[in-house]
């Protein structure tokens, strides 16, 4: 297609329904450069990338002579990448969405986003229904070249987040006009989901809970729908236990936040210990307001919201091993092969195999499972 008849149906809006999440990276690129580099990506080559793009969003051929507008509106700022939204429309009035990952910066920024890229497609091959569809990867021309690729945009799901200083640690959805905060039986429901869509993927050594990596969608009838973005590592597939040491150290407690990270927290702390700790946490977020929400987490803290939390999160973790198994065999089968995962584990732990998880103790394990095979098979 004509390189300017083209030019003429991409409209750009640089400032709606977006926000800083993060300070840049030193020499990140300039919305305005952004822009000229993205629009030259997806002009080369006769629009090849657009293309490209439009076929896999629209689950058929398509002619870009057929198209009749391009929107893109900067999304969203993070460390090392700008996120757009862009919606197209066709001739004949249809309408797909699409996002747009680009490198905010050439070097570390840009072998982020390659590194990215290439992990969702190793996600999407492995199991494509827990993680969003990635489209295209190109180098936009500008800084000599940064990474950038298009992905399915998923319009009803939204950012989680998990927020420690609400009734012992709650998810929220982390979205612009949708904030949410989630109930704690809610956000047990959306941990045991987590995991079990850990377990899918056996080549995941890393995610950032906090920084967008799971999305959640609420279906009509409460149930709560969760997919992957992205993953921060990948490796060769391990084995059960050592795929178990790698989903335990993606959990996030509240009480996480008042421990050394190598040992768990002290449930019997005293109030001034507590509130030395997590005031020095807090004020990074909220400044002066810190003291005040330190003393109002004491009170959680003092009634034993923080330790029903990680309690819980032990407690989903392994259910949502059996979840996993679930889907293959018969429950017992199932509940066998979970015993059998995490009694594994704890050998791995006692034999030095493996490092212990600093939240989750390995001698507790077996009594855990005793008493939820006794409630749930």
């Amino acid at each position: 297609m004509d390189r300017q008849l083209l030019l003429t149906k991409i409209f750009w809006h640089l400032q709606a329904n977006w926000h800083l999440r993060h300070q840049p990276v030193p020499h990140a690129l300039s919305v305005q450069e952004t822009v000229k580099g993205l629009q030259a990506l997806l002009l080369a080559e006769q629009g090849a990338v657009l293309q490209q793009t439009l076929q896999l969003a629209y689950a058929r051929p398509v002619s870009l002579e057929t198209l009749s507008r391009l929107e893109i509106a900067l999304y969203q700022e993070g460390v090392d990448q700008r996120v757009w939204h862009a919606q197209t429309t066709l001739l004949d009035g249809t309408t797909r969405r699409f996002g747009i990952i680009v490198a905010r910066a050439p070097g570390t920024s840009s072998l982020v986003t390659q590194r990215d890229f290439v992990n969702l497609q190793t996600l999407h091959r492995q199991q494509a229904c827990y993680c969003v569809a990635p489209y295209v990867y190109g180098t936009a021309p500008m800084a000599g070249g940064v990474a950038a690729y298009t992905v399915e945009w998923l319009d009803e799901y939204k950012e989680l987040v998990f927020e420690i200083t609400l009734d012992g640690g709650v998810f929220l959805l982390n979205a612009h006009g949708a904030q949410r905060r989630f109930s704690p039986q809610e956000s047990r429901q959306l941990w045991r989901r987590m995991v079990e869509i850990l377990w899918w993927y056996p080549t995941v050594r890393a995610v950032n809970v906090q920084a967008g990596d799971f999305v959640v969608r609420q279906h009509a009838d409460g149930q709560l729908a969760l997919k992957l973005t992205t993953a921060r590592e990948l490796a060769l597939p391990s084995t059960p236990a050592q795929h178990l040491h790698t989903i335990l150290g993606c959990m996030i407690t509240a009480s996480g936040y008042l421990s050394d990270g190598q040992q768990p927290f002290q449930r019997s702390m005293t109030r001034a210990t507590f509130v030395h700790r997590l005031q020095a946490v807090l004020r990074r977020r909220f400044g002066d307001h810190a003291p005040a929400l330190a003393q109002r987490q004491w009170l959680l803290f003092h009634a034993g919201a923080f330790a029903q939390q990680e309690d819980w999160l032990k407690e989903d973790c392994v259910l949502a091993t059996y979840d996993r198994l679930r889907a293959d065999h018969a429950a017992t089968v199932a509940w066998h092969q979970t015993r059998q995962c995490w009694l594994s584990y704890t050998d791995a732990v006692h034999r030095g195999q493996l490092p212990a998880s600093w939240w989750f103790p390995a001698a507790e394990i077996p009594l855990l499972l005793d008493r939820l095979g006794r409630r749930e098979v």
